[in-house]
């Protein structure tokens, strides 16, 4: 028998540190670039049998993003160059000046170093707030 409801209630006598271990914490940059690719690649018209081949070609390319860049394979790993491409510049200007200036980078690029429709569909993604919130947090890769 349970003798007390304290264990299934907030404690405000808890140390400061203990809560802070419950806050979310931060996405690695790898894991930020496979979510926002995977809800790009959610968005675009594409089988269900090749989005797994999409997926792990995305991961192919983040995990060699410390080496000099192979020629695409085939379409699939061509398309996910180019859903890097937008994930990796959405996540490096929102680092360094935040979400608006992402949003605006990724327009600006938008049919000249970034495919206009995943510019498109990543803008409509990026404009609501729970989308940036979820990238900060571990939410995203639940």
């Amino acid at each position: 028998m349970i003798s007390s409801h304290d264990q299934f209630t907030s404690n405000s006598s808890h140390p400061a540190s203990a809560k802070s271990a419950d806050a979310p914490r931060a996405l690695t940059r790898e894991a930020r670039l496979s979510w926002i690719g995977s809800k790009l690649a959610q968005l675009i018209d594409i089988e269900d049998a090749r989005l797994d081949a999409l997926h792990h070609r995305m991961w192919m390319r983040i995990l060699q993003s410390g080496l000099e860049p192979a020629a695409p394979r085939n379409e699939i790993d061509q398309l996910a160059i180019h859903i890097l491409a937008v994930a990796t510049l959405a996540d490096d200007v929102a680092a360094k000046d935040g979400s608006q200036a992402a949003m605006a980078a990724v327009m600006q690029a938008s049919g000249k170093t970034l495919e206009p429709l995943l510019a498109e569909k990543f803008l409509h993604l990026a404009s609501t707030p729970i989308f940036w919130r979820a990238l900060r947090s571990d939410v995203a890769a639940a």
